[in-house]
């Protein structure tokens, strides 16, 4: 089974604004915390975490889920002041292909 990854939608890459803005919160977060990179990724690397927080890398759904354990915040928060750097999964035409009036023709 392939690792789940917020990275496979489409327009959300590293080095996009998505990926800068979820690495600023992450890194504000740790800070606020007074966590060091170290601290707060430990098993996965320094590195790692700080090219996430830099916006180089977006981590797993998996990973996602640690760091905000860590983070002592749901994933949804750390998300929440992101998500209008989401792409639409479903643009207004496919909507209207699959809402129940355009099925009951």
């Amino acid at each position: 089974m392939a690792k789940s990854s917020i990275s496979k939608l489409s327009g959300v890459r590293p080095n996009t604004e998505f990926s800068v803005a979820l690495g600023r919160t992450i890194r504000d977060r740790r800070r606020a915390l007074g966590l060091t990179q170290t601290e707060l990724g430990s098993p996965f690397t320094k590195g790692f975490v700080s090219e996430v927080e830099r916006g180089k890398s977006l981590p797993s759904l998996r990973a996602l889920t640690f760091l905000a354990d860590r983070l002592d915040i749901p994933v949804s928060e750390l998300l929440e002041s992101v998500k209008g750097g989401l792409p639409r999964v479903y643009t207004p035409p496919d909507e209207n292909e699959h809402s129940p009036a355009a099925t009951r023709r």
